[in-house]
């Protein structure tokens, strides 16, 4: 701490190491941060005094969020790793542990209810999946389950949604519940996130953009945003859209997600003559598996794949090819594989070489801008 700093800050100081809240220590620190003079010689002292400002304010906000019970739960923070995360949902009973076990060849004892997630990895054809057990929710009130908000979080946050519906209950409810409880948590599984940019502004009024897009005008679109409470904003419409788009952008906290339906135990009983209620009722990907016969894990696979929209990459060590792919999102170049290799490779990159085996030109040579198809093998020759 510099001797020559006013008397008030240094002052303001000493209160911030003796506070013993952290509300005491942000007041005290803002006061502190106010009084020191502003010039070259404090430049570094004022950088790390906000900066410690700016931690105890988010820790006063996740305090806030504890006491509100929207906190979440140690175990359930959980970063993301390999090449996507990948939730598995359900009510009780379903087979998630069971489909957890079969995709990650754990042998996490089945039977009782899961109360913390289980984590493993599900690796297929190349790629490496972080695949997430989650605790059942009991009912469409998350509240009424343990560490239902922590549950939700998680599939707020993760790439992909398993949502395992049993063979052997009724599929209907099943279904009702599942889908009630992602709306209510504004996840969207079943429609894109649509061609629109919302932004809230302090002034400037409503201010709408690409009204002929959808089925109101301009009057009826102001109206809309105005039932919601909000009087001063931008929205840009780029393509068709309906009013569930509209509403899905105007909340904030509505969040879109891939999901595929997992039918568990379709060994213990014959359900074809329900699957037309799931296509109606679900426009994504529909799964059968039994874990217990071992069928499935191959569509649900390669179901992965074409819902995040991937491909994969080879790269070949003395003449083999690698056991691990790089896995990009389709319509990648060479040089996004080239950054996700290590970024010296585009500092130091000449050209490369692809060998695709299904085309007609199987080995030809091409710069960073070239656009990769699933299953191409990459060589990348760098500058000395």
């Amino acid at each position: 701490m510099p001797t020559n700093l006013p008397a008030e800050a240094q002052l303001a100081w000493q209160k911030y190491l003796e506070a013993k809240t952290t509300e005491e220590k942000i007041r005290a620190l803002e006061e502190f941060i106010s009084l020191v003079p502003k010039h070259k010689g404090t430049e570094k002292l004022l950088m790390q005094a906000k900066k410690s400002l700016t931690k105890l304010k988010l820790q006063l906000m996740k305090k806030k969020e504890l006491r509100k019970g929207t906190g979440i739960h140690p175990a359930f923070s959980i970063p993301k790793e390999e090449d996507a995360q990948i939730t598995i949902f359900g009510l009780p009973g379903t087979g998630k542990t069971a489909l957890f076990n079969y995709l990650t060849r754990n042998n996490v004892p089945i039977g009782k209810t899961t109360i913390l997630p289980n984590i493993g990895i599900f690796k297929y054809k190349g790629a490496s999946f972080q695949i997430i057990d989650l605790p059942p929710i009991f009912s469409e009130n998350i509240d009424s389950t343990p560490n239902g908000r922590s549950i939700i979080a998680l599939m707020r946050n993760c790439d992909l949604i398993l949502i395992t519906i049993d063979a052997t209950q009724d599929i209907k409810w099943q279904v009702e519940t599942v889908t009630s409880i992602l709306k209510n948590s504004r996840i969207i599984y079943d429609r894109p996130k649509p061609p629109i940019r919302f932004e809230k502004l302090s002034r400037g009024g409503i201010q709408i953009y690409g009204a002929n897009f959808t089925n109101f005008n301009l009057t009826e679109l102001k109206g809309i945003i105005r039932t919601l409470g909000i009087q001063n904003c931008i929205l840009e419409i780029y393509g068709q859209v309906d009013e569930e788009d509209i509403l899905n952008a105007l909340d904030k906290s509505t969040v879109f997600k891939k999901a595929i339906i997992v039918v568990t135990k379709i060994d213990a009983m014959q359900i074809d003559y329900e699957l037309d209620t799931l296509s109606k009722k679900f426009s994504i990907p529909i799964i059968l598996t039994s874990a217990l016969k071992g069928i499935g894990d191959d569509k649900i696979g390669d179901a992965i794949f074409s819902s995040l929209n991937l491909i994969r990459i080879w790269t070949k060590k003395d003449g083999k090819l690698s056991d691990r792919a790089l896995i990009l999102k389709r319509g990648s170049t060479v040089r996004d594989a080239a950054e996700k290799i290590h970024s010296d490779f585009i500092k130091k990159f000449r050209y490369a070489i692809i060998e695709r085996p299904k085309s007609k030109v199987r080995r030809f040579r091409v710069g960073l801008d070239f656009e990769l198809n699933d299953n191409d093998v990459l060589y990348i020759y760098t500058k000395e």
